[in-house]
């Protein structure tokens, strides 16, 4: 039978085979996992894009300078908080525990569950941020020691406004481990472009009357704090139909609440390892000219993309069912959604990342180059931009190796990963920035830091679960990967191709012009390539029967 690769996840209670080669023996059909992953894309990819046009809009009216580096560092802190105590902690610890009782039918033992862990969340988070409201004069000094005059001031006073933004997202993340539980996807991902849309408005009917970028970024800041909770007001009503009745309780003796609080403490060490990293790249870059502060938000916006639409979106659809797998000693299963997903990640990955190395200054352009975001600006993101390309593959398939080891309730593994990952990445930035600090890309040593760390991260993490599921990468993987590779090939050869003629024809154009027809063709090329070789993924894009016969086997 010929082999499809980047195929569809098993569904839990699916038969499915492998032979010692790595082909199917039966290949498995279109499942709730995979449409999970593509529902959670969907409602990531709408919150995306509207994040993108918040940062569009934010680079024409402050560009790179002082203003920009306060409120970027402002944020976060806030920010850090929201991954550290909410998506990422309550993903980790929460879902899996709810997910298995959900599994098992008991609905009111699950609710108890949910409404115990929301009140201790509530608690926590009031306490958090009355404390950093308090001490934002040492947050600032701490974060961004190289900020001076007006730009510490300014950063601390938007620190007070934006934090407690950190609760109010932890409680959409409560809201979010929730619906994921449940299966239901699209609105705890989707609700952020409210977020996103409050910002927005903010700048397009304020921006142009400000006065000053300092009034305009404090403006911003209420805007910001406002759209976190329209973004947790949105969640509300379903998971009110989930939870019944919606009453946060104290009730840490409720089954599975000594289990979750138990998970949370590896886990927040392990995101806040991570969290230390981004906080280490900020002292850094405060050191730096001004503006790298800036450019590497900017940078970032774009590189974390394809990393929230794949790595998070696939990772979190299959979190729930790896969960109820471990819990049924399913372990074989287990591997094989590992596979799976794996694959398919790496299917969107690998191009994105050859689009951002290859093709960058289009990515770039057409997103900020606009008002005060200049050519210069353009080239220093584009710069810092290929530098985190070259992580992409790493920062996104630990996203979902993580998971396995989640579902696993082994957490000391990603914890002794992101310690090791934190101490790699912060020697090299630091000594990478330092070896570039008299040209106009020292950000870049940043960059270049984070991917190293990132790829240390990820073989710390699949030496693990190798040691404990057996071969993660069988060899029909391996030439499924290569054949990803081949078409990214083909998709930038036919993208410079495209930029050449472009050049000849119409000189000079704008970005916003002339980016989108080339990254169009590197897109259109990157699929035909990969479905001419048999990838079951790209024939679902086009429309078409996968393509069999010698294109189509190993």
């Amino acid at each position: 039978m010929p082999e499809r690769w980047c195929g569809a996840l098993p569904a839990r209670g699916e038969e499915t085979s492998v032979t010692a080669g790595g082909r199917e023996a039966a290949p498995p059909r279109k499942v709730g996992g995979e449409r999970g992953a593509a529902v959670i894309a969907a409602g990531i990819f709408l919150s995306r894009v509207l994040g993108l046009l918040r940062n569009t809009a934010f680079a024409y009216f402050f560009g790179q300078g002082p203003a920009a580096d306060a409120f970027n560092a402002a944020f976060k802190i806030p920010n850090a908080l929201r991954n550290l105590l909410g998506e990422g902690t309550l993903s980790a610890s929460f879902v899996p525990v709810h997910s298995r009782l959900l599994a098992r039918g008991d609905e009111r033992a699950a609710q108890t569950l949910a409404r115990a862990v929301l009140g201790v969340l509530l608690a926590g988070t009031s306490a958090l941020t009355l404390a950093g409201i308090l001490s934002a004069p040492w947050l600032t000094a701490a974060l961004a020691p190289g900020f001076r005059g007006e730009t510490a001031a300014l950063a601390t006073r938007l620190i007070r406004i934006l934090f407690p933004m950190a609760a109010l997202m932890v409680v959409s993340g409560w809201c979010l481990g929730v619906q994921n539980s449940h299966r239901r996807f699209f609105w705890s991902y989707a609700s952020a472009a409210l977020w996103s849309l409050a910002q927005i408005a903010l700048l397009v009917a304020w921006g142009p009357r400000a006065g000053s970028l300092e009034r305009l970024a404090v403006a911003l800041a209420w805007a910001t704090l406002a759209g976190s909770l329209l973004q947790v007001a949105a969640q509300l009503p379903e998971v009110a139909r989930l939870v019944r009745p919606l009453r946060p309780t104290l009730a840490t003796d409720a089954e599975g609440v000594r289990t979750v609080l138990g998970n949370v403490g590896p886990v927040l060490l392990a995101l806040g390892v991570v969290q230390l990293s981004s906080f280490i790249d900020l002292q850094i870059a405060s050191f730096l000219p001004a503006g790298a502060t800036s450019v590497l938000a900017y940078a970032n916006t774009l590189a974390i993309l394809p990393v929230s639409l794949f790595g998070v979106s696939i990772a979190s659809a299959a979190l729930p069912d790896l969960s109820r797998d471990s819990g049924t000693g399913a372990e074989a299963l287990l591997l094989e959604r590992l596979r799976a997903g794996w694959q398919r990640l790496l299917f969107y990955v690998v191009p994105s990342a050859v689009a951002f190395l290859g093709f960058g200054d289009y990515c770039v352009g057409i997103l900020y180059r606009a008002g005060a975001f200049d050519a210069d600006a353009q080239r220093r993101v584009q710069v810092v931009l290929a530098c985190s390309a070259l992580g992409l593959v790493s920062f996104a398939s630990v996203k979902l190796v993580a998971s396995a080891h989640y579902a696993l309730q082994d957490y000391r593994t990603p914890l002794r990963a992101s310690m090791a990952s934190l101490a790699v990445s912060a020697v090299a930035a630091a000594t990478l920035s330092w070896v570039l600090r008299g040209t106009p890309h020292a950000a870049a040593g940043i960059a270049l830091g984070s991917a190293l760390g990132s790829y240390v991260n990820l073989g710390w993490q699949l030496r693990g679960l190798r040691q404990r599921l057996g071969t993660l990468y069988t060899p029909a993987m391996w030439v499924g990967t290569r054949r990803i590779g081949m078409a990214a090939a083909a998709a930038a050869v036919a993208g410079g191709g495209a930029r050449l003629l472009q050049g000849l024809v119409a000189p000079g154009l704008h970005p916003r012009l002339a980016g989108g027809p080339v990254l169009a063709v590197v897109a259109g090329s990157y699929l035909l390539a990969a479905w001419w070789m048999g990838s079951a993924e790209a024939a679902r894009w086009l429309r078409r029967p996968v393509r069999l016969g010698a294109g189509g086997r190993p």
